[in-house]
């Protein structure tokens, strides 16, 4: 397994804070604004708890399950950039989804092609 150096992870964490800070619905729902989508050598952890309480029980809560997807799929198009940027053909993720008792964990890769 390909191991990211420090300045990749630092990439990565810069251009997913962008993308946040880029979303209306989501900057606004935060109340952490350093931990929403966070890599680190271990996993893409995706912290809910940064989230309002309304959003939480608006968006997350309903399904939580669906909203991991469905926030991996809308994220994933940037991945495929930082990918492509750092030479790779596919990278493989493992994701970590936590909000609150909620856990769910999965592996995703990510290609360029």
């Amino acid at each position: 397994m390909v191991k990211l150096s420090e300045e990749q992870i630092f990439s990565f964490n810069r251009l997913m804070s962008g993308w946040i800070t880029e979303n209306k619905h989501l900057s606004k729902a935060l109340t952490r604004f350093d931990h929403l989508i966070v890599l680190n050598n271990k996993a893409l952890t995706f912290d809910f708890n940064g989230l309002s309480p309304d959003y939480q029980k608006k968006f997350v809560l309903n399904n939580f399950e669906l909203y991991c997807t469905s926030l991996f799929l809308a994220i994933k198009p940037r991945m495929k950039v930082f990918v492509k940027n750092e030479g790779f053909r596919a990278f493989d993720f493992h994701c970590v989804f936590v909000l609150k008792n909620l856990y769910h964990e999965r592996n995703e890769k990510v290609s360029t092609f």
